[in-house]
């Protein structure tokens, strides 16, 4: 007996592959269902959750020379949200805020805390990452309000090193066009989402792969079968 089979032996077609699927429809979507439930499970309870609270802020501020071409005022907004992000994590925002909060290395909480700018828009997003809603809001309460402390003694201390107007007209007259950002007003609308993990990504995942995993499994048995 010819125990060798050619490749269209074998193969099967759609119409097999569907009468296959429906045959093990029961098991298909009991694996699939077993490993949704898993991935939920594991990222619902088992790892660790993240929560991350913003707040919008608005910065006020005046152009110095001349005016934007649209891709400088990108450049503009990137680079304020670069300083922003300086004076968010600086020696001053932290040391206050971990001694007002406690309980929290200086080191962990500088690297929680972000901020970004929104394109085309004068408005930034100031966040704080923790480890529970509740420690996440305070936290970015205690950090806005010193934000707005140090952010007025920045300013202070920029205007005092700032040129005269007659020195900037006389010697920065060839100079891209800057943003003086003379204060920042924040917004009372407080956001917190759980940031991670992303529970409803991670079960989709988890549906996906048992469903693969279960139909792969059954056209490999039959195929198996087909061989002997």
């Amino acid at each position: 007996m010819n125990n060798f089979y050619s490749m269209a032996d074998t193969t099967l077609t759609l119409k097999e592959l569907a009468k296959l699927i429906w045959k093990n429809l029961l098991l298909i979507v009991i694996v699939t269902a077993l490993f949704g439930g898993l991935a939920y499970g594991t990222a619902n309870y088992l790892l660790p959750a993240r929560y991350t609270a913003s707040m919008d802020f608005v910065a006020k501020g005046k152009i110095t020379q001349g005016g934007f071409t649209k891709w400088q005022a990108r450049s503009q907004n990137e680079q304020a949200a670069n300083v922003f992000q300086n004076i968010a994590i600086s020696p001053g925002v932290i040391d206050h805020t971990t001694n007002e909060i406690g309980n929290v290395s200086p080191e962990a909480l500088r690297e929680n805390i972000t901020v970004c700018s929104t394109p085309r828009s004068n408005t930034y997003t100031l966040t704080v990452t923790s480890s529970s809603p509740e420690k996440a809001k305070k936290k970015l309460e205690v950090v806005a309000k010193n934000f707005k402390k140090e952010f007025k003694l920045e300013y202070k201390q920029g205007r005092k090193a700032m040129p005269t107007k007659k020195k900037r007209r006389m010697y920065l007259k060839p100079i891209l066009p800057t943003v003086l950002v003379k204060s920042i007003k924040f917004k009372d609308k407080t956001r917190v989402v759980k940031s991670y993990p992303n529970v409803k990504f991670a079960a989709a995942i988890g549906t996906a792969t048992g469903f693969l995993l279960a139909t792969w499994g059954s056209i490999y048995w039959r195929l198996r079968r087909s061989y002997r």
